[in-house]
């Protein structure tokens, strides 16, 4: 059996535009493959808008580090679908993947659609199934969209991580921020009916000692997040963890390989070194070391020169990504307006110091291939990011949800003359090597679908 050939053939509301879904009917599916989940003991559910994937894959490499056997689950995958579920940083085998999906396969309704079984959720449930396998002590889990129907929210007692919140998804969950917050708060367990008064609290259970409040953990956010989030943690008998109360981190030197910290707080104070660039990163890396605090607090050990090892060794590809040295060309999975503003900053790296300052921040040999899905908010990118740039190549991402190359150009015209429709990122990259010197550089971005084109693509520059 091809694993990623069957999963595909699912229903996958990744590529398939609507979202119809009902989180009793999985529990239910779940329940008839004899409930794997239950079999997984401390649970880290990881919602937000935008650093979900490198919070979870920070952390899950401090975990490593530290000695523990570590199961990881993120999405979306930029070259194959194995890349999703991790144990110890290794990826699920096909032959894994094909075993278990063999056992899950008779209880999947093929004859409609409606009801069926989706791609995400067979996916979840092999990571349940997997991480149970190989007896993980973590299970970190990184939610697939929203949160309060999510696949990956079927757990009574699991420690709720919620990452920034912004605007993304805003046709499936709803368009101001209030609507956004309260699903993506939904994987805060209401914990108020949970326990009996004389049942004990597991050692490594979320709850604080003594008490029967729950603990979940974000970073200061948008006021009318935070009131959401304030009043869902309320109501569910849950106690807000600020990360960025807990570890105050200054920036020594920033590059576009590694950026050099400065960490105080509770876990001590000391110096750490994170290979994913960018300002924003630091936020995830304080709720890292929040959930690591957290769990100290619950009887784990863990030495600092570890947890810095962790830090240092974190990989995650397609965050400001170097796939290219010469000439320079990054990817970045930037498709939302918080994780654009984070690239415009990210920028300032790659700034030819020699260059006049009127000179467009000194990047007027920048170039861009950019493409996005039809449900994105572009406008931040192409208000604030084309205008930077000496040409930009727009292409169509290889999904059947892509915006047009011909919509994007009469929305950024405005903006940015200099537009070129180029189709595909192969067929892009063939344009610019005529127009590249020692010092260009070209930045992909808008859409986790184009890396898979971008890769085989480079052997044309």
């Amino acid at each position: 059996m091809n694993p990623e050939k069957f999963l595909n053939s699912l229903v996958n509301y990744e590529r398939t535009p609507g979202y119809k879904y009902d989180l009793e009917a999985y529990k239910e599916f779940l329940e008839n493959l004899g409930s794997p989940q239950k079999n997984l003991k401390n649970v880290i559910l990881i919602a937000g808008t935008k650093g979900k994937g490198s919070t979870a894959t920070i952390l899950s490499s401090c975990l490593i580090a530290t000695g523990y056997n570590v199961g990881l689950f993120t999405s979306p995958h930029l070259k194959r679908i194995n890349e999703r579920i991790k144990v110890n940083g290794q990826e699920i085998s096909n032959k894994e993947m094909a075993e278990f999906i063999e056992a899950i396969k008779p209880h999947i309704n093929f004859k409609t659609k409606i009801g069926a079984r989706t791609f995400f959720e067979v996916l979840t449930t092999i990571a349940f199934f997997y991480f149970a396998l190989k007896k993980v002590d973590f299970a970190i889990l990184e939610v697939g969209l929203g949160g309060r129907l999510d696949a990956t929210n079927v757990f009574h007692f699991h420690i709720p991580v919620i990452t920034r919140i912004g605007y993304d998804h805003m046709n499936l969950l709803g368009n101001s921020l209030t609507q956004i917050t309260y699903e993506k708060a939904g994987i805060i367990p209401d914990n108020r009916h949970k326990m009996p008064d004389n049942q004990k609290f597991p050692l490594n259970s979320p709850f604080i000692k003594g008490e029967r409040r729950g603990l979940v953990i974000t970073i200061h956010q948008r006021p009318s997040v935070e009131l959401v989030l304030k009043k869902v943690a309320r109501e569910r008998n849950h106690q807000i963890i600020f990360a960025d109360e807990l570890h105050k981190i200054k920036i020594k030197k920033m590059a576009l390989s590694r950026t050099e910290l400065d960490i105080k707080g509770k876990l001590g104070n000391f110096e750490a070194s994170l290979s994913l660039p960018g300002r924003h990163q630091i936020e995830n890396l304080q709720i890292v070391l929040a959930v690591l605090n957290l769990l100290r607090e619950r009887g784990f050990n863990f030495e600092l020169s570890k947890i810095k090892k962790g830090i240092a060794v974190a990989k995650l590809p397609g965050r400001f990504e170097i796939v290219s040295k010469k000439p320079l060309i990054i990817y970045d999975v930037a498709h939302n307006e918080d994780s654009f503003r984070a690239l415009n900053r990210n920028l300032k790296l790659i700034r030819n110091p020699d260059s006049p300052p009127l000179l467009k921040e000194g990047l007027e040999k920048l170039y861009l291939i950019f493409g996005c899905s039809k449900d994105k908010d572009i406008n931040y990118a192409i208000k604030n990011i084309f205008p930077k740039a000496k040409e930009i190549l727009l292409v169509r991402a290889n999904n059947p949800r892509a915006m047009e190359p011909i919509e994007i150009y009469k929305r950024a015209k405005r903006y940015q003359k200099n537009l070129v429709i180029a189709g595909s990122v192969k067929r892009a990259l063939e344009y610019l090597k005529l127009r590249l010197d020692k010092d260009s550089s070209i930045i992909v971005f808008g859409s986790f679908y184009l890396y898979s084109e971008l890769i085989p693509a480079l052997s044309t520059i």
